[in-house]
C-alpha cells in the first residue's frame, strides 16, 4: 500500500508538471483534456499493472526418499528457551492512521452523495428548453452555470439579452462536451486520493481547461470577442455555485483572457509539444509501472513430516499435522512470483527424512527457510504461535528478526499469543540460511484446531505468511 501511494504521488506529479509546463500555454484545448484524463487515469492504474511472470518451482521429487525414523521430529511439544513473548497490541500507528484516512474519505464521501442529490433535486424542478439545454431559473446565484443539459441560471440576467445569449453559448459548449462527467470523476477520486496534492491540481487543471474549452467554441460561434471579455471581466468569481456544475465565471478571470486572445502556435510547435508531452509522459508510466528494484528473495518451505510420519495427531475423522502443514504450504506456492520465489520442499503426502529435507534446502542456496508445523501439549489450554531459531550460527540475527515478523502477521488474524524461542532442532541447526520453525498453533487446543483444520483459515494462514515475506523482503 505504502509502495502504491509513492508511485501515484510520484507519476501524478510528473504527469502533471509535464502538463503545466508543455501543455497549458498551448491552444491544444482537447488534447489537453484527454491528457489530463488519460494520465490521471493510468497514474492510478500504473502500480497495479505489473505483469508477474510465474515460475515453476521445482519440488523434491527427484531425491532418493529413504524412511529413517531417527530423524523424525518428535511429535511431543517442541521445547526451547524462550527468548521473547510477543502479544497482538490493541491498536498500532497504523492502525490508527488508518482510521483516520477512513473517517476523512467517509466525510468527503458524504460531501459527494449530498452534493449530487441536492443536484439531482434542483434538476427535478420545473424548467423552459432552449436549444439543447433545459433552463431552471432561480434567485441562488448571479452567475449561470450546468450540469449535463441543465443550466441553472438568476431570471435577472435573462433581462439582457446579450449576456443571456453569450452565457448560454458558454454552456452549450460544456453541455455538448460532457464536461459533467469530468467533474463527476475527479470528485470521486477525491473521495479516496483526499491527502494527494496532485490530485487536487489536476481538479483546477480540469475545470480550467473544461473554460478555455467553452471560451473558444464561444467566439467560434460568432460572439465578438471584446465584448465577451468584458462579460467575464464582470462576472463575479466569489458568487456561489451550485456544487458539481460547470460555471460561467468558474475560473481565474484573468487565466481566460489571456488565453482568449492569444495567438495559436504554429502546427509545427504544437505537434513538438504534443509529442513531448507523450513521450515524457510514456516515461514517467513506464517508471511507476516497472517492478521495484529490490533484489528478489528465495524462499523454501518445508511443510514437516509426511506419509509414514502423520506429526501431531488430531482426532478421528479430522486431518493430522502433516495434512494441515501441507495444505497452507500448497496455498502459500500459489503466491511465488518474480519478487519472492517460493520454493516447497514437498507437494504431496510423502516422507522425507530431516537430511533428505536439508540437502534440498541448501541446494537452493534461499534466503530463508521457513518449517511449518503445528504443536500440541497435555494442557489443552496450551494455544498460541511459537517461532524457533538456532542461535549458534551466523544466521542467528536474522533468523530472530524474521521469526518476529511471522510471529506479529500471525497474531493479526490467528491468535493472540506469540513466542520466539531458541532451539537446536536438526533442520534449523543445518541449513545455511536463515531458518524459522513456525508452530501455527495447537492441535490440542479446541480454539486452535479449529482454526488450523479450516480451509478458508489455511488461506488466511498462507497469505499472512506470505505478508510476513513482503516484509522481510521489504527491510532487506
Amino acid at each position: 500500500m505504502i509502495d502504491y501511494l509513492f508511485y501515484t504521488l510520484v507519476s501524478l506529479g510528473g504527469s502533471f508538471l509535464v502538463y503545466h509546463f508543455v501543455l497549458k500555454q498551448q491552444k491544444t484545448f482537447q488534447f489537453n483534456r484527454a491528457y489530463l484524463l488519460i494520465t490521471l487515469i493510468l497514474c492510478l492504474l500504473a502500480p497495479l499493472m505489473e505483469i508477474e511472470i510465474l515460475d515453476t518451482v521445482p519440488s523434491i521429487t527427484e531425491l532418493s526418499i529413504q524412511h529413517s525414523e531417527n530423524n523424525a521430529i518428535a511429535h511431543q511439544a517442541m521445547n526451547g528457551v524462550t527468548v521473547s513473548e510477543i502479544k497482538k497490541p490493541d491498536h498500532t500507528i497504523y492502525d490508527m492512521i488508518w482510521y483516520v484516512y477512513l473517517a476523512i474519505s467517509l466525510c468527503f464521501v458524504f460531501r459527494f452523495i449530498k452534493n449530487l442529490v441536492s443536484i439531482i433535486t434542483l434538476t427535478r424542478q420545473d424548467h423552459v428548453r432552449h436549444a439543447n439545454l433545459k433552463l431552471i431559473e432561480g434567485n441562488e446565484s448571479k452567475n449561470p452555470s450546468s450540469f449535463f443539459n441543465y443550466l441553472f441560471i438568476n431570471s435577472d440576467s435573462l433581462e439582457d439579452d446579450y449576456y443571456s445569449n453569450s452565457m448560454i453559448q458558454h454552456e452549450v459548449v460544456h453541455c455538448n462536451h460532457w464536461h459533467s462527467l469530468d467533474v463527476l470523476f475527479i470528485e470521486f477520486v477525491l473521495c479516496v486520493l483526499w491527502f494527494n496534492p496532485f490530485v487536487w491540481l489536476y481538479k483546477k487543471a480540469i475545470t480550467q481547461n473544461h473554460e478555455f474549452i467553452a471560451d473558444h467554441f464561444t467566439i467560434k460561434s460568432g460572439i465578438d470577442i471584446d465584448t465577451y471579455s468584458q462579460l467575464i471581466i464582470g462576472s463575479n468569481p466569489t458568487e456561489y455555485r451550485v456544487p458539481f456544475t460547470s460555471g460561467f465565471n468558474f475560473i481565474q478571470i484573468k487565466n481566460r483572457i489571456i488565453m482568449l486572445h492569444q495567438s495559436k502556435s504554429s502546427v509545427f510547435k504544437r505537434t513538438l509539444k504534443v509529442t513531448t508531452a507523450l513521450l515524457l509522459f510514456s516515461g514517467i508510466f513506464m517508471l511507476s509501472s516497472f517492478k521495484d528494484l529490490k533484489k528478489p528473495i528465495v524462499v523454501v518451505i518445508d511443510a514437516a513430516h509426511g506419509g509414514s510420519d502423520p506429526g501431531q495427531l488430531n482426532e478421528k475423522g479430522h486431518l493430522n499435522e502433516k495434512d494441515i502443514v501441507l495444505n497452507i504450504s500448497n496455498a502459500l506456492a500459489q503466491y511465488s512470483n518474480e519478487d519472492i520465489k517460493i520454493i516447497t520442499l514437498r507437494d504431496e503426502d510423502k516422507f522425507l527424512s530431516l537430511n533428505d529435507r536439508v540437502k534440498f534446502i541448501n541446494a537452493q542456496k534461499p534466503d530463508l527457510l521457513i518449517s511449518l508445523h503445528c504443536n500440541g501439549y497435555k494442557d489443552k489450554s496450551e494455544n498460541g504461535v511459537e517461532a524457533f531459531y538456532y542461535s549458534k550460527n551466523e544466521y542467528e540475527k536474522k533468523s530472530y528478526d524474521y521469526s518476529e515478523i511471522l510471529i506479529k502477521n500471525q497474531l493479526k488474524s490467528f491468535s493472540d499469543r506469540g513466542v520466539v524461542k531458541q532451539a537446536s532442532f536438526y533442520i534449523l541447526k543445518n541449513s545455511n540460511c536463515p531458518a524459522v520453525l513456525l508452530e501455527l498453533g495447537f492441535i490440542t487446543n479446541e480454539r486452535d484446531r479449529a482454526i488450523l483444520t479450516d480451509k478458508n483459515h489455511q488461506k488466511i494462514i498462507a497469505k499472512s505468511i506470505y505478508k510476513s515475506l513482503e516484509d522481510i523482503r521489504g527491510r532487506n
